[in-house]
């Protein structure tokens, strides 16, 4: 289904949404909204009537940086789609981890037949306590919750290895820091120079707060190879030698930004 068909139903989206709105990929099972254009704008009502174009068939649901959604909105939607399975909520700040709490125990005293969320995507956030994520893992389900040690495919940091949902088997993208003990992304390191001997865990492997790490290539990075873009953003000095130069408009203004790693 398209964006334009989605959203020009019933007089409930006025049609200039259209061009505020443009969804990434939307079809009767899954809905994904990650550029700038759309999640900035779209508020709760508006994610409430693109969701009722699935008439409750929704399978997964991505909101990436979606700062205007609330926990009433996710809830509502959540009410219509029992059988959602993948939620997909990074840089949603207008969540709290009580609202998404509240959202997935509601899902689960359904007894749908998808039996809840089996995937998560929470993101960076920094107010997971414990209690917190023990309970996410019993609303998901404690044998999807696989160590991360186990799972084959790594998790790598940087825009390069971005994906609006996560392809790998974990049931959540937050674990426990091997360094910090906080509940946050941990990173793989990339480099071949801290890849370990096999089962042997990378002594890098931690979130970013403990280990600073390279916006490009995802690579963990010491003081003397770290460097910064304009937008203050670490890069490697492979990645700054690589003169790379990009020309953007994030916000469709008609007036480019650009990114320089080397003068």
């Amino acid at each position: 289904m398209d964006a334009a068909s989605a959203l020009d139903t019933d007089g409930e989206c006025p049609h200039k949404l259209l061009q505020l709105f443009p969804v990434s990929y939307l079809n009767l099972q899954d809905l994904h909204i990650d550029q700038p254009a759309s999640r900035e704008r779209i508020t709760d009502d508006a994610l409430l009537n693109l969701a009722n174009r699935a008439q409750g068939n929704l399978r997964t649901l991505s909101l990436v940086k979606c700062s205007r959604i609330t926990d009433d909105g996710l809830k509502r939607v959540l009410e219509r789609n029992p059988g959602l399975i993948k939620l997909n909520i990074p840089g949603c700040t207008g969540l709290t981890v009580e609202g998404v709490l509240k959202c997935l125990k509601n899902l689960k005293t359904r007894n749908t037949p998808s039996g809840g969320i089996k995937q998560l995507r929470v993101g960076e956030r920094y107010d997971v306590q414990e209690i917190h994520f023990e309970e996410l893992k019993s609303l998901i389900g404690e044998d999807n919750c696989t160590q991360r040690s186990n799972v084959i495919k790594p998790r790598f940091y940087g825009q390069r290895y971005f994906q609006p949902c996560g392809d790998d088997d974990c049931a959540m993208d937050i674990e426990v820091c091997p360094r910090c003990q906080f509940f946050r992304m941990v990173y793989d390191c990339p480099a071949e120079s801290c890849q370990g001997k096999k089962l042997e865990p990378q002594s890098c492997k931690a979130c970013r707060f403990c280990i600073s790490r390279c916006h490009q290539c995802g690579r963990c990075i010491n003081d003397v190879e770290l460097e910064e873009t304009f937008r203050l953003e670490p890069v490697c000095s492979d990645c700054r030698n690589q003169c790379v130069i990009k020309i953007k408009d994030p916000n469709l203004t008609g007036i480019p930004s650009v990114e320089l790693y080397r003068t």
